[in-house]
């Protein structure tokens, strides 16, 4: 067995890697659209929350006024 020059042999490396395999890489499998955040569905329940706890906070302080 005669050894190989190192240029040689990783030139036909990368040539062979360059060229690829087919029956033995697995191919990657695509990521699934990622789901938009319900941006608007929860700054409007922010909103009508916030609301409700004001007209709370103000009907107490209406018919229990403080001193």
């Amino acid at each position: 067995m005669t050894r190989q020059d190192p240029a040689n042999l990783l030139a036909a490396a990368l040539r062979a890697q360059a060229g690829g395999s087919p029956g033995l890489a697995v191919p990657p499998n695509a990521a699934p659209p990622r789901k938009r955040l319900p941006v608007l569905g929860v700054l409007l329940f922010a909103v009508l929350l916030g609301l409700l706890a004001g007209g709370i906070a103000g009907l107490l302080t209406l018919f229990y006024p403080a001193g």
